[in-house]
């Protein structure tokens, strides 16, 4: 036996190939209350997303190496392997930001901040206590490394859905 579905009508969007000739789709429907993100656009929040949460993941990363080191189950080196990865992944994060027109280069120096709290770090003999010090300064360093991305949502959404709304349900709550 076949199941009957009702007859699809045409009163949500009707989504279509971008005429750009990006791969992505777009929305047809005219009373959009803000311009539906094309595929390629959500593979792209896809990616802002994904280099945001590596990144976050490698500051915790990062901390833990420290605290290993503190008790002398890491060495400098990977201390300072997990720095590189950190400064790596916030090049790569500012690049993805870069795509959509957002400019996160200000936060650059929370980079140079965190290098310099763990060049003093290191300078010191490994101990529980030396890493008791210096890890309030580092704690702050990716807090304002946090604060300063979510100050850059407004104009990330705005850049992904046209620019006519900050960002998804603002002022809904």
């Amino acid at each position: 036996m076949h199941a009957v579905y009702p007859a699809r009508t045409q009163s949500g969007p009707m989504f279509v190939r971008s005429p750009s000739g990006d791969c992505g789709w777009r929305s047809t429907s005219p009373d959009s209350s803000y311009s539906t993100p094309s595929f390629t656009s959500m593979k792209a929040h896809s990616d802002v997303h994904n280099a945001i949460s590596r990144l976050l993941g490698l500051t915790k990363q990062l901390q833990d190496v420290l605290q290993l080191w503190g008790l002398g189950r890491a060495s400098e080196e990977q201390v300072s392997d997990a720095f590189v990865l950190v400064g790596a992944q916030f090049s790569t994060t500012v690049n993805v930001f870069w795509q959509h027109q957002v400019d996160i280069s200000d936060l650059s120096h929370t980079v140079v901040d965190l290098r310099m709290v763990l060049e003093s770090c290191l300078g010191e003999d490994p101990s529980p206590v030396v890493v008791e010090q210096y890890m309030p300064q580092v704690r702050r360093v990716l807090y304002d490394l946090l604060q300063g991305l979510r100050s850059k949502q407004g104009p990330y959404w705005a850049s992904m859905y046209g620019r006519r709304s900050a960002s998804p349900g603002d002022g809904k709550r």
